[in-house]
Protein backbone atom coordinates (compact mmCIF):
# COMPACT_ATOMS: atom_id res chain seq x y z
CA UNK A 1 0.00 0.00 0.00
CA UNK A 2 1.35 3.44 -0.92
CA UNK A 3 1.59 6.33 1.33
CA UNK A 4 -0.61 9.59 1.71
CA UNK A 5 1.96 11.45 3.65
CA UNK A 6 3.24 12.66 0.67
CA UNK A 7 -0.37 13.33 -1.23
CA UNK A 8 -1.79 16.97 -0.91
CA UNK A 9 -4.38 18.07 0.49
CA UNK A 10 -8.05 18.75 -1.45
CA UNK A 11 -8.63 22.28 -2.77
CA UNK A 12 -11.31 22.38 -0.21
CA UNK A 13 -9.26 21.50 2.74
CA UNK A 14 -6.90 24.52 1.93
CA UNK A 15 -9.62 27.21 1.18
CA UNK A 16 -11.30 25.55 4.55
CA UNK A 17 -7.85 26.65 6.38
CA UNK A 18 -6.98 29.95 4.62
CA UNK A 19 -10.54 31.16 5.54
CA UNK A 20 -9.87 30.27 8.96
CA UNK A 21 -6.55 31.74 9.19
CA UNK A 22 -8.63 35.27 7.87
CA UNK A 23 -10.70 34.83 10.23
CA UNK A 24 -8.31 34.66 13.15
CA UNK A 25 -6.11 37.75 11.22
CA UNK A 26 -9.51 39.73 11.40
CA UNK A 27 -10.13 38.55 15.20
CA UNK A 28 -6.24 40.17 16.10
CA UNK A 29 -6.79 43.44 14.35
CA UNK A 30 -10.36 43.58 15.39
CA UNK A 31 -8.41 43.18 19.00
CA UNK A 32 -5.64 45.17 18.16
CA UNK A 33 -8.53 48.01 17.30
CA UNK A 34 -10.41 47.65 20.47
CA UNK A 35 -7.31 47.36 22.83
CA UNK A 36 -5.94 51.40 20.79
CA UNK A 37 -9.88 52.60 21.32
CA UNK A 38 -9.61 51.31 25.25
CA UNK A 39 -6.19 52.80 25.70
CA UNK A 40 -7.74 56.27 24.97
CA UNK A 41 -10.09 56.15 27.60
CA UNK A 42 -9.34 58.37 30.61
CA UNK A 43 -10.50 57.53 33.81
CA UNK A 44 -13.92 59.25 35.05
CA UNK A 45 -12.00 61.28 37.70
CA UNK A 46 -9.69 62.59 35.21
CA UNK A 47 -12.51 65.39 34.16
CA UNK A 48 -13.13 67.05 37.92
CA UNK A 49 -9.19 66.65 38.39
CA UNK A 50 -8.40 68.39 35.64
CA UNK A 51 -10.78 71.20 36.14
CA UNK A 52 -9.37 71.42 40.26
CA UNK A 53 -6.09 71.59 39.09
CA UNK A 54 -6.84 74.55 37.11
CA UNK A 55 -9.35 76.26 39.31
CA UNK A 56 -7.87 76.30 42.99
CA UNK A 57 -4.53 77.34 41.90
CA UNK A 58 -6.35 80.50 40.32
CA UNK A 59 -8.60 80.91 43.52
CA UNK A 60 -5.75 80.55 45.72
CA UNK A 61 -3.79 83.26 43.98
CA UNK A 62 -6.73 85.34 44.16
CA UNK A 63 -7.17 84.67 47.99
CA UNK A 64 -3.32 85.25 48.45
CA UNK A 65 -3.13 88.57 46.33
CA UNK A 66 -3.06 90.78 49.58
CA UNK A 67 -0.77 88.70 51.70
CA UNK A 68 2.89 89.71 49.80
CA UNK A 69 3.91 88.31 46.52
CA UNK A 70 4.03 84.71 47.72
CA UNK A 71 1.14 83.84 46.53
CA UNK A 72 1.83 83.39 42.37
CA UNK A 73 4.65 80.82 43.71
CA UNK A 74 2.35 78.73 45.71
CA UNK A 75 -0.18 78.51 43.08
CA UNK A 76 2.33 77.59 40.63
CA UNK A 77 3.68 74.62 42.87
CA UNK A 78 0.11 73.59 43.63
CA UNK A 79 -0.65 73.44 39.62
CA UNK A 80 2.35 71.50 39.60
CA UNK A 81 1.79 69.00 41.98
CA UNK A 82 -1.59 68.68 40.81
CA UNK A 83 -0.94 67.89 37.13
CA UNK A 84 2.27 65.64 38.37
CA UNK A 85 -0.45 63.78 40.67
CA UNK A 86 -3.21 63.23 37.66
CA UNK A 87 -0.66 62.10 35.20
CA UNK A 88 0.66 59.48 37.41
CA UNK A 89 -2.59 58.33 38.20
CA UNK A 90 -3.55 57.99 35.08
CA UNK A 91 -0.49 56.07 34.25
CA UNK A 92 -1.52 54.16 37.11
CA UNK A 93 -5.19 53.24 35.60
CA UNK A 94 -4.05 52.34 32.62
CA UNK A 95 -1.52 49.87 33.76
CA UNK A 96 -4.14 48.46 36.46
CA UNK A 97 -6.44 48.06 33.16
CA UNK A 98 -3.16 46.67 31.05
CA UNK A 99 -3.74 48.84 28.10
CA UNK A 100 -0.28 50.45 27.61
CA UNK A 101 -0.86 51.45 24.19
CA UNK A 102 1.29 55.00 23.30
CA UNK A 103 0.62 57.35 20.67
CA UNK A 104 2.62 59.20 19.36
CA UNK A 105 2.40 63.51 19.90
CA UNK A 106 1.66 64.44 16.26
CA UNK A 107 -1.41 62.12 16.25
CA UNK A 108 -2.21 62.86 19.63
CA UNK A 109 -1.86 66.99 18.72
CA UNK A 110 -3.99 66.25 15.37
CA UNK A 111 -6.62 64.51 17.40
CA UNK A 112 -7.07 67.02 20.12
CA UNK A 113 -6.69 70.23 17.57
CA UNK A 114 -10.33 70.71 17.48
CA UNK A 115 -11.42 70.72 21.06
CA UNK A 116 -7.63 72.29 21.98
CA UNK A 117 -9.35 75.45 19.58
CA UNK A 118 -12.53 75.48 21.33
CA UNK A 119 -11.26 75.84 24.41
CA UNK A 120 -8.60 78.66 23.11
CA UNK A 121 -11.96 80.25 21.59
CA UNK A 122 -14.19 80.16 25.20
CA UNK A 123 -10.96 80.93 27.35
CA UNK A 124 -11.03 84.36 25.08
CA UNK A 125 -14.92 84.91 25.00
CA UNK A 126 -14.48 84.59 29.19
CA UNK A 127 -11.45 86.91 28.90
CA UNK A 128 -13.12 89.88 26.80
CA UNK A 129 -16.47 89.35 28.83
CA UNK A 130 -14.63 89.73 32.22
CA UNK A 131 -12.59 92.87 30.68
CA UNK A 132 -16.04 94.12 29.57
CA UNK A 133 -17.80 93.77 32.95
CA UNK A 134 -14.67 95.61 34.62
CA UNK A 135 -13.79 92.53 36.83
CA UNK A 136 -10.32 93.05 38.38
CA UNK A 137 -7.31 90.58 37.52
CA UNK A 138 -8.49 87.73 39.95
CA UNK A 139 -11.80 88.04 38.88
CA UNK A 140 -10.79 87.41 35.81
CA UNK A 141 -8.04 84.80 36.23
CA UNK A 142 -10.78 82.43 38.29
CA UNK A 143 -13.49 82.67 35.58
CA UNK A 144 -10.76 81.91 33.02
CA UNK A 145 -9.64 79.08 34.87
CA UNK A 146 -13.13 77.94 35.65
CA UNK A 147 -14.12 78.09 31.94
CA UNK A 148 -11.20 76.58 30.78
CA UNK A 149 -11.57 73.73 33.70
CA UNK A 150 -14.84 72.89 33.29
CA UNK A 151 -14.21 72.91 29.37
CA UNK A 152 -11.72 70.32 29.80
CA UNK A 153 -14.08 67.81 31.68
CA UNK A 154 -16.88 68.68 28.99
CA UNK A 155 -14.16 67.51 26.52
CA UNK A 156 -12.90 64.50 28.54
CA UNK A 157 -16.49 63.28 29.02
CA UNK A 158 -17.96 63.91 25.33
CA UNK A 159 -14.27 61.60 24.09
CA UNK A 160 -14.61 59.03 26.84
CA UNK A 161 -18.33 58.51 25.48
CA UNK A 162 -17.78 58.65 22.03
CA UNK A 163 -14.54 55.79 22.31
CA UNK A 164 -17.37 53.56 24.48
CA UNK A 165 -19.94 53.70 21.56
CA UNK A 166 -17.11 53.06 19.50
CA UNK A 167 -15.76 49.65 21.38
CA UNK A 168 -19.52 48.76 21.74
CA UNK A 169 -20.05 49.04 17.89
CA UNK A 170 -16.34 47.15 17.64
CA UNK A 171 -17.10 44.27 19.83
CA UNK A 172 -20.72 43.84 18.47
CA UNK A 173 -19.30 43.78 15.01
CA UNK A 174 -16.75 40.91 15.84
CA UNK A 175 -19.27 39.01 17.78
CA UNK A 176 -21.42 39.47 14.48
CA UNK A 177 -18.51 37.87 12.33
CA UNK A 178 -17.74 35.19 14.31
CA UNK A 179 -21.44 33.90 14.43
Amino acid sequence: MPSHENTPAGHGAVSVAGERAEGALRDVDDARALALLSSRLTPAWYGPAAAAVLIVPALGEAWSEGWGGWGVPLSLLISLAGLAAMIGLAGAARRRAHVTVTVPWPQRLRRAAVPLLLLLAAGIVTYVVCRQCGADRGATKIALCTVLGLGAWVVLAVRNKSIKQQLQAGSRGSDERRA
